[in-house]
């Protein structure tokens, strides 16, 4: 991790990170959607999910999640560029939107669909190499507002899947 993004991780997160990192690698049984799971208990946060870039399409699916609709989201479609998933992919980089209902960005189609209801997104690019593999995303932060300190866990997080992804 460089240093400069270590400064901003606590001594908690560090040992997040390096917790999850190690049951990722191994632990047989513990995956990306357990990884999420645990992403939510620290972030506070109600949902946390992976969207994975389809090369042959392009397209953003939504492939593992964390939350009460996982069921009914798995499989999900996000155009290019669309909502906030789809734009942190096309510009790789890192967004937080404290409300969705302000934000011209947030696709509202995935709510409908679930009745689940999104009011604030951190989310950041899965990347590796300079190409986007993804977004990993977590919702509506239960205990004050997504922070530039989860942010740079998530970031971590992505680097993590990167690697998952890139095999």
């Amino acid at each position: 991790m460089p240093a400069r993004q270590r400064r901003f991780m606590d001594e908690r997160a560090q040992a997040f990170l390096a917790q999850a990192t190690h049951d990722l690698a191994e632990q047989p049984g513990f995956g990306i959607s357990e990884l999420l799971q645990r992403v939510n208990g620290y972030l506070h946060s109600e949902a946390a999910s992976l969207f994975v870039v389809d090369r042959a399409t392009n397209e953003l699916v939504l492939e593992y999640a964390a939350s009460p609709d996982a069921d009914k989201v798995l499989g999900v479609r996000i155009r290019p560029g669309q909502g906030v998933v789809g734009w942190v992919a096309r510009f790789n980089e890192d967004l937080i939107v404290p409300s969705t209902a302000l934000d011209p960005r947030f696709f509202s189609g995935i709510d409908q669909q679930t009745g689940f209801t999104t009011r604030s997104i951190l989310c950041v690019p899965v990347a590796s190499g300079g190409k986007v593999l993804g977004a990993i995303e977590a919702l509506n932060k239960t205990t004050g507002h997504f922070n530039d300190q989860d942010v740079v866990l998530l970031q971590e997080i992505a680097g993590v899947l990167a690697e998952r992804l890139a095999m």
